[in-house]
Parts: C-alpha cells; structure tokens; sequence
C-alpha cells in the first residue's frame, strides 16, 4: 500500500467518526450491547500505529511526547489497579478514559509523518464534508422526531450522541473553522454560500442543543466576524467588501422571519430552564452559570482528604472509574477536564496534560505567531477547564486532535 493510499485511508476514518457515533448511540438507545464506537476507535488506533510503523517513524518532538504520555498515563492506571486492589475488569475500563485522550496526539502525530501529503486546502474539504455529516447526525433525527433529549423535547435535543457538551465543543470548532475559510478569501476553496448555509446550520445546531456555552460562545463569534467583515475585511472592491456581510444580514433576517416561531419556542425553554435552576439553586450565580460543577469540585476536594493515603494518591490519582464507583454525583466527575485530570491522574497527569498544551501553543506560535491557530487552543483550554467533556470523551478528543492537526499544516505553509 503506497503512502498516498495510507493517508487516504486515515483521512477516510477522520471524516466517517460522525456517522459511527450516531449509529452507536442508536444502538445504545435502543438496547443493543454492540459496542461500535470502542471498535472503531480501537481499529483506528490500531491503523495509526500501522501506518506509522510501516513507513518508518521520524523521531520528532511530538513522537517523544507521544512516548511519553502512552507509557505514563498507562502505568498510573496500572498502579491504581495494585493499589486499590481492583481487578482487571476494572483496569480496561479505566484504560478507556485514557485511550480517549490518547487520540489527541495520535491523531496529529500520524499527520505530521505523512506532512508532505496534506495541505490546508484538503483538509478544509474534510472539515467541510466532517462538519455536513455532524450537522446531519444532529439534525436528521430532530426532523425525524427521533433521538434523545437532555432537558425536554425542545431544547438540549442531542439525538444520538451520547453528551450536549462534547458535541457543542464540537459544532464550536467547526464553526470557527468556517469562519476562518470566510475570512481567507485570497485561498477561498469552496463558494461563500456553501460555507454560510453550514455556520448557520450550525447555529440552528447550537441553538438545539441549547447549551449555555455553546449558545454564548457561537453569539459572540457572529458578532465578531459582521464587525470583521464591516469594518476590518480589505478588498479591491466595495462589493466584495460587503458581499458576505450583506448575506449574513439577509440570512438572518429569513431565519427571523421563517423561523420566529421555532426560535421564541427554543429560548422560551431555555429561559424557562434558566429561570427555574436559578430558583432552585437559589440565586446562587456560580453553581447556575457553571451547571453545580463548583459543587462538585467542593466535594471532590472533601473526598480526596477523606481518602487514606492521600499523600500517595496526590501523584498518580484514583482513576475515573473508582471515583465515580465510590462516590457517583457527589465530586465523583467534576466535569471540569483539568480538575478530573488531576483527582484521576494525580499531579503527574496533569501535568502531562498541561505539557500537551503547552507543545500545541509552541507549534502555532513557531516562527511567527497566527491569531487563529492560538485561538483555538485557547479555547479549547477555557471550554476543558470551566465546561469539560474535551479530552476524555471520544468525540471531542478526535475533533480536537484534528484541530491540532490542522494547525500543524496551518503552520507549516505558513513557514
């Protein structure tokens, strides 16, 4: 199999993870025990390290950090398993977690031993074609009136898959993406309309999920880029000027019009939802705004105290599984990644994830800084750390991992 054939192939497995998700959580929703996900994720693991192996791996810094975090993070779970006394059912369980993460450098790490075969215009295809099936995972079974719901059947609609956090981080990145191609006109791949008909599908996307994040952050980001393209977009002309703000300004004026009544009954529901938590937790802003997850890390923290040996456990942590196996709701997942990284992993693993960080900030700023490579990393630390639900769950950590991959080929024509 030549070089060319392996990346197609990788690239192939990137682009179908929707379409797998979707059938896995119809599967799951309907009683089947047929685990698809974890079969498709180990078999894509597994392809990396074939493609890798067989071309010959180049001995980078990433190779080195990759090293690093398979051999660490698998080791703690092991010494978890000795410590605690578990046995080895419990130890594939937690090596699950851990496998997530691993995709967010694999999936980089694959790109950058075949780097010379990608480019930003094949993989604004692929983001493109991976963003029309996760918006069709999502809104095929809404139109259909199948799937499931977090809240009620208007709003925190996710259909089948599996959590409304990782896949609004993942409609997120996708729509910065799209406004990323909007913005770079002199490499413009795919037409204006084609691109706006998808970020304001994934808005309608968003607005389904009814996340208060997801909705804030996408708000927040349209105003951004009508005040880009009003007042900072350079161009020849004064059409191309306001060619794409004047679409914006006309689509959401249709979806006003056509769609008034389906937007008042969405945000009626998540005001009503709103409304009726801020009874609940009694005006209490920080436990409203950050979905009780302060509340669980209050009692994460009691746990830990609590916990004999915790001197040992502050390096190498308790794992996912006896945590949540010990305490269930009550500080058993904060849902908040860097804290559920360290009571999990201890401090060794987070500061493995920090350093993971760290590598994809130095890539983007390598050799000249690019505003929309840092933006995304930033991001996705502020969403990991206040919302979660990145880097341990499959979805998010593959979108991130090929957001990291992205940045990389950003970087490299940059160069």
């Amino acid at each position: 199999m030549s070089e060319r054939m392996r990346l197609h192939i990788f690239l192939l497995l990137i682009m179908i993870f929707p379409l797998v998700d979707i059938f896995n959580g119809v599967f799951i929703s309907y009683g089947s025990n047929i685990p698809l996900g974890t079969i498709y994720r180990i078999f894509f693991i597994a392809y990396i390290f074939y493609g890798v192996l067989t071309k010959g791996v180049k001995q980078t810094d990433d190779y080195f950090l990759l090293l690093i975090t398979l051999f660490t993070l698998t080791i703690l779970c092991i010494v978890q398993t000795f410590f605690f006394n578990t046995g080895i059912k419990l130890l594939v369980d937690e090596l699950s977690y851990v496998i997530r993460f691993y995709l967010c450098l694999l999936i980089p790490f694959f790109a950058k031993q075949f780097g010379n075969y990608l480019s930003v215009k094949r993989l604004t295809k692929l983001a493109l074609l991976l963003d029309t099936f996760l918006i069709g995972g999502l809104l095929v079974p809404y139109v259909l009136g199948l799937g499931n719901s977090t809240y009620d059947d208007v709003a925190g609609f996710k259909g089948f898959y599996f959590a409304t956090n990782d896949i609004a981080y993942a409609f997120l990145i996708m729509l910065f993406f799209i406004g990323w191609f909007l913005i770079q006109q002199k490499r413009q791949v795919i037409p204006a309309g084609v691109l706006l008909g998808l970020y304001f599908l994934n808005l309608y996307c968003l607005l389904i999920l009814g996340t208060k994040s997801g909705l804030l952050t996408g708000i927040l980001y349209s105003i951004f880029l009508i005040g880009f393209f009003l007042f900072r977009h350079q161009s020849r002309t004064l059409y191309e000027q306001f060619f794409i703000f004047e679409i914006l300004v006309g689509l959401l004026f249709f979806l006003l019009m056509k769609g008034k009544e389906f937007l008042l009954r969405s945000l009626s529901s998540i005001i009503a939802r709103f409304t009726y938590f801020r009874t609940l937790y009694q005006d209490d802003w920080p436990r409203l705004l950050l979905s009780s997850r302060n509340v669980y890390l209050k009692e994460a923290i009691a746990n830990f105290y609590e916990l004999p040996k915790n001197q040992s456990v502050f390096w190498f942590g308790s794992g996912f599984e006896n945590r949540w196996n010990w305490y269930g709701r009550r500080g058993g997942l904060i849902e908040m990644d860097f804290f559920d990284m360290f009571f999990s992993y201890g401090i060794i693993g987070t500061v493995i994830l920090i350093t993971v960080m760290v590598h994809f900030l130095r890539v983007a700023m390598h050799q000249g800084r690019n505003g929309f490579c840092i933006f995304l990393l930033i991001f996705t630390i502020i969403y990991s750390f206040l919302v979660g639900h990145v880097f341990f769950s499959a979805l998010s950590a593959t979108v991130f991992g090929f957001t990291c991959m992205f940045i990389q080929v950003i970087k490299e024509e940059q160069v």
